[in-house]
């Protein structure tokens, strides 16, 4: 990547030096054609969108939050596999999306690996809010505070639920049968990738991608996946211009929210500790946390000071 950044690079400077186009141009010039094509198409809600994500791009917020997507936000121990069935939309996900597959992407489906692409943006917002890195109860917050449910069962409406609705397996059964069918549909949802990646180009330069290759396409499969759910909402398997629009004012109130609001059940944070027990030196009295699948007899006994390391329940 670097290497052909550099070769472009070379060739802008040529380019510039005898009037050409340059990168820089042809992105300006790719932006304003997207943003005229999507201005021009008689789509309810459509402006508000289009203004909605220039505002984003002009106040600094979209930079924010592509920055905040590739922090290093955590340096809690990993939740295994049993814990993380303590959330109940995750087993359903696994249990009734189909696994990504040729299928899957030739006909846009919806699968696991599209629903797999909510937890990263819900880490992003907290992260973004609390200003710092996860402690574990963060980390619980994210995982078990309900949020998940309330996006793909409430949409844009996921802070006015009173409570966490349940999700069921019916309903991730026909989540995983919505597409993008139509030409007109497809299109509109190709501009506005499109636009938001010329956007992208226009902060960072063309070298974002040396530092995350995921934040674009994860963005692309989390707004299918918002669309989706907006489809089975109204009883339809294929996603239409409507469901677009609501995914993208669903994905825009959700960025713009304080989540930190919504906390894991007391229940979870109290059957969950960061460490189990813990290696202690008797020497400098370091201490090592140990997770659930972690043993003392896995590790040295000594200290790099010289010490013993001793196990400890607290």
């Amino acid at each position: 990547m670097k290497f052909l950044n550099s070769t472009f690079d070379f060739k802008d400077k040529i380019n510039s030096s005898l009037g050409r186009e340059t990168r820089v141009d042809w992105n300006n010039r790719k932006l304003k054609e997207y943003s005229e094509y999507l201005r021009n198409l008689k789509i309810k809600n459509l402006d508000i969108i289009l203004d909605e994500l220039i505002n984003n791009w002009q106040s600094g917020f979209y930079k924010e939050l592509m920055l905040s997507f590739v922090a290093d936000k955590d340096d809690t121990r990993f939740l295994t596999f049993d814990e993380l069935y303590n959330n109940r939309l995750l087993v359903l996900a696994a249990e009734n999306l189909s696994r990504t597959n040729i299928k899957t992407i030739a006909f846009s489906k919806t699968d696991l690996n599209v629903f797999k692409t909510m937890q990263p943006f819900i880490d992003t917002i907290y992260f973004m809010n609390i200003g710092r890195k996860f402690l574990w109860e963060d980390v619980l917050n994210t995982f078990f505070n309900g949020l998940d449910a309330r996006l793909m069962l409430g949409l844009d409406k996921f802070d006015e639920l009173e409570e966490v609705p349940q999700p069921t397996a019916e309903f991730f059964q026909k989540l995983g049968e919505t597409q993008i069918a139509s030409k007109a549909t497809s299109d509109l949802y190709m501009k506005l990738t499109l636009l938001q990646m010329h956007i992208e180009d226009d902060i960072f330069g063309h070298n974002f991608g040396d530092f995350s290759e995921d934040y674009r396409p994860t963005e692309d499969l989390f707004i299918q996946l918002l669309a989706g759910c907006s489809a089975v909402h109204n009883g339809r398997d294929t996603i239409n211009s409507d469901d677009v629009i609501m995914a993208y004012k669903t994905f825009f109130k959700l960025v713009k929210t304080d989540i930190t609001v919504y906390k894991a059940p007391q229940s979870i944070i109290d059957s969950m500790p960061e460490f189990t027990g813990y290696l202690v030196c008797d020497m400098c009295g370091v201490s090592h946390g140990l997770g659930p699948e972690d043993s003392p007899d896995d590790f040295e006994d000594t200290c790099d000071c010289g010490g013993h390391l001793v196990y400890k329940n607290n």
